[in-house]
């Protein structure tokens, strides 16, 4: 008996690839619905650097958190409006298994009060972009807090009213009657058939670089190129700020782009350094001297200029050797970016004294002392023969003096004020 040959199994199927779920934009509703923002954790798809609030709102507005934390970064140095969005979210949003935030409010208030932050951090930004910072933060934080005690108005009733309501007993009966709640079973993370326990595992393959890291050096070593060569050549007068200026508009522009295309790299990085770079670029480095970096002793009106100007340094202006009766309502004004203002006037002068803070510091005019954060102004009059001084500017006084600076100190005596001892000299020098 001739045993016919088995048939050949059938080929296996090749498994089924499996299907990426399409990626769906969010509403505009739930993008206006800040209570479902929730902050990541180490083991999000965003990553996590510090609380993880940047990862957090570039997962509600559905953008790259790279972007966020550079808007974030650079939006703390103008009115520190980055600061506060942070510091709101880091108190009001939970975590991603957590309910509530370092500060338990419920959905509404939680919203309400991040729509608020958002508010005083825009109206510090555009002030700040303005030129005016004076922010009312007295009256925002009133307006916070009543915002908090309507939206938990009727939790907070309930909790002084003895907790929930009881819940009525069930009998045996009642519950033996009831139908038990079906089992659920999650489904499997991976389609049927294609899960196989005896593959191989493959060994992850090399990170992609970054796309847009090397064209942005490119650009701005192009454009840095440019501003030497226009400097050099002398077709226009470039200055040194105009270098990091441009390296920061290039790699913010990367920044951007890099959000919605390829991966920007180590951007951040020389943004900041570039953004650092800025301001220091910006100081006349020929005024940071030791010592002082004005200092006369004029003995004449003719001797004396009507202003003085310095970016970063001391001015020590000492007027005690110049005759009150030549000077005529002659009119002084001294100005400092960073630093010290010192001037003496003599004891038989009216001198009518203007001293303004811009940002921080301390001013001594006569007898009167102030200081403090923010600007402030202080104007005081020296009467000729008397002692101390009197508020306000008169119009007939012998001297006009207006001293202004960014942020340091102003410091306004008379020739006889103890203070002044150690600035009186006896002859006319001055130190560029």
């Amino acid at each position: 008996m001739t045993i016919p040959p088995e048939a050949p199994l059938p080929p296996t199927p090749e498994p089924p690839s499996p299907v990426s779920e399409a990626r769906t934009r969010p509403t505009g509703e739930q993008l206006r619905n800040l209570s479902g923002l929730r902050r990541t954790t180490h083991a999000s798809p965003e990553g996590r650097h510090i609380a993880g609030v940047a990862g957090g709102i570039a997962r509600h507005f559905d953008v790259d958190p790279l972007l966020v934390r550079v808007m974030l970064v650079v939006s703390v140095f103008f009115g520190g409006s980055g600061g506060i969005v942070y510091v709101a979210a880091w108190l009001l949003v939970p975590e991603e298994t957590a309910e509530d935030g370092l500060i338990p409010v419920g959905p509404p208030a939680r919203n309400l009060l991040l729509w608020i932050a958002g508010g005083i951090a825009a109206i510090s930004l555009l002030g700040d972009a303005f030129g005016d910072t004076s922010v009312p933060w007295f009256w925002l934080a009133v307006l916070a807090v009543v915002a908090l005690w309507y939206a938990n108005r009727g939790k907070w009733g309930r909790r002084k009213q003895g907790g929930t309501l009881p819940v009525a007993p069930t009998t045996g009966d009642v519950a033996a009657r009831a139908p038990a709640a079906p089992t659920r079973y999650l489904p499997a993370p991976w389609a049927p058939g294609t899960y196989d326990p005896n593959a191989p595992i493959r060994p992850a393959g090399r990170r992609r670089p970054p796309l847009l890291f090397g064209r942005a050096v490119a650009v701005a070593a192009i454009e840095v190129g440019v501003l030497g060569l226009v400097d050099v050549a002398g077709w226009a007068q470039v200055p040194a700020s105009a270098y990091p200026a441009a390296l920061l508009a290039v790699f913010g522009g990367f920044l951007v782009l890099g959000a919605f295309w390829g991966r920007a790299g180590g951007l951040i990085f020389l943004g900041l350094v570039s953004l650092a770079a800025l301001p220091l670029t910006m100081i006349d480095m020929s005024n940071l001297e030791t010592g002082s970096s004005i200092e006369i002793h004029p003995r004449s009106v003719a001797a004396l200029e009507t202003s003085y100007v310095v970016d970063a340094g001391a001015i020590v202006v000492d007027l005690s050797a110049i005759d009150p009766k030549t000077l005529d309502g002659h009119d002084l004004d001294i100005t400092s970016s960073f630093g010290e203002i010192t001037v003496i006037v003599p004891d038989d002068a009216t001198v009518a004294a203007e001293a303004t803070l811009g940002a921080l510091g301390e001013a001594q005019v006569f007898d009167e002392t102030r200081s403090g954060l923010g600007g402030f102004v202080l104007a005081r009059t020296h009467v000729a023969g008397e002692e101390g001084s009197e508020p306000g500017l008169t119009d007939d006084a012998d001297l006009h003096l207006t001293a202004t600076a960014d942020l340091g100190a102003i410091n306004i005596y008379e020739e006889s004020d103890p203070r002044a001892v150690r600035f009186v000299g006896t002859a006319e020098r001055r130190t560029p």
